[in-house]
C-alpha cells in the first residue's frame, strides 16, 4: 500500500514534531495540542487548534509573563514595533489576561511530508521570534522604558561567545 496520499488529522503531524523535539504536550481533543517548553528566557506555552472546516491551523505561542492594565498602553506601542519587522505570524495581547502571545495561521492541504516541514518551521520561527523580542516586553514591564528603547535590543545580533 502507498502511505504517501494518505492525508493525517494535522495535528497528528504536530504530535510528531513535537515528540521529535522531545518536548511535553497534552492533547484534550482530535484537533487540538498543546506543548510546554522552557526555553533561553522563560516558559511558553504552544497552541494548535486544526480547524477541517477552513482547512487551516491556528498556532499560538503565550508567554509566562502578564501585562497589567496600567502598562497595556505601552504593551500595544511595543506589539506596533516589533509587527513592523515580521514576516511570518504576529504578536498581540490576550484580552482575558493580558498575557503576550505569538500567533499565525496556516493554510493547508499538502500532503503529509510537506506538512511535517512547514509545520516543523513554523514552530521554530514561532520560538526565534519568542526568544527575540522577550527581553523587550519584560523591559516595558518591568524596567519602565520607552516601547522605542526596548525594541532597540531586538535588532542586537550575538555573533560568537565570550
Amino acid at each position: 500500500m502507498e502511505n504517501e496520499n494518505i492525508l493525517l488529522n494535522p495535528i497528528d503531524i504536530i504530535e510528531d514534531v513535537i515528540h521529535q523535539k522531545k518536548w511535553n504536550f497534552s492533547r484534550a481533543a482530535d484537533h487540538e495540542l498543546v506543548a510546554e517548553i522552557a526555553s533561553h528566557w522563560c516558559a511558553y506555552r504552544l497552541y494548535f487548534t486544526w480547524s477541517e472546516n477552513i482547512n487551516a491551523l491556528s498556532f499560538s505561542i503565550t508567554f509566562d509573563i502578564k501585562f497589567p492594565e496600567t502598562k497595556l498602553n505601552k504593551a500595544y506601542e511595543l506589539l506596533g514595533l516589533i509587527n513592523e519587522n515580521l514576516w511570518i505570524g504576529h504578536f498581540d495581547i490576550t484580552s482575558k489576561n493580558g498575557i503576550p502571545a505569538f500567533r499565525h495561521t496556516l493554510l493547508s492541504n499538502n500532503s503529509t511530508e510537506t506538512l511535517h516541514k512547514k509545520f516543523e518551521d513554523l514552530v521554530d520561527i514561532g520560538i526565534y521570534e519568542c526568544e527575540k523580542f522577550y527581553p523587550s516586553f519584560q523591559q516595558v514591564l518591568f524596567d519602565d522604558i520607552p516601547p522605542k528603547e526596548a525594541i532597540k535590543f531586538s535588532n542586537f545580533e550575538v555573533i560568537g561567545r565570550a
